[in-house]
């Protein structure tokens, strides 16, 4: 059985470039690694996540609407728009960028503003090998490539500039700073 589970921030497995996923030597059903996926995003409230984040040495992203925490435990999330990219390779980026507020599992709590190209044109596999190729825009583009950037070992925090990256890390330390005293106060 396949072992899950997200690592730490300081993981190297974050910080190079992944390996493609090969389909004729899978060692686990392409279906069965998406559906772990897919629950570990959902319920971890992501929109995206790419399988270095859980020790996964393949290149595999998934995106999709998260859990709602108020949902009960047997209620299903949306799966309508859960997708899945098997060596996903962004082909063309547009020239217009614009800044947005990225978080990401792999580092809870950090949100930075990030400046990415408002669309991308995406060619990736399908979970039974088929090839597929995409223009997308706006949020979608947005998570593909944060998640494309984990496969190849770039952090978001790499892709902040430097104002944005502190400023991040100053809320980060003022939140920690708050749920510590909450915590404190209320034993």
């Amino acid at each position: 059985m396949i072992e899950y589970t997200f690592v730490k921030e300081s993981n190297p497995i974050l910080t190079r470039e992944i390996a493609p996923f090969d389909f004729n030597n899978a060692e686990t059903d392409p279906y069965i690694l998406t559906a772990i996926m897919q629950r570990m995003r959902a319920e971890g409230g992501g929109l995206g996540l790419a399988a270095p984040q859980v020790g996964w040495d393949m290149r595999l992203i998934v995106i999709g609407e998260p859990k709602d925490p108020e949902a009960k435990e047997d209620e299903q999330y949306n799966e309508e728009f859960n997708q899945v990219f098997f060596n996903p390779e962004i082909t063309e980026y547009s020239t217009n960028e614009e800044y947005m507020i990225e978080g990401c599992l792999t580092f809870p709590g950090l949100f930075i503003k990030v400046k990415r190209p408002d669309w991308i044109e995406i060619k990736w596999q399908t979970e039974e090998g088929t090839d597929a190729q995409e223009k997308c825009g706006g949020m979608t583009a947005r998570i593909l490539q944060h998640e494309v950037d984990h496969l190849n070992g770039v952090l978001f925090q790499t892709r902040a500039n430097r104002y944005h990256l502190e400023k991040a890390r100053k809320e980060l330390k003022k939140m920690n700073r708050l749920r510590k005293k909450n915590e404190s106060g209320s034993h």
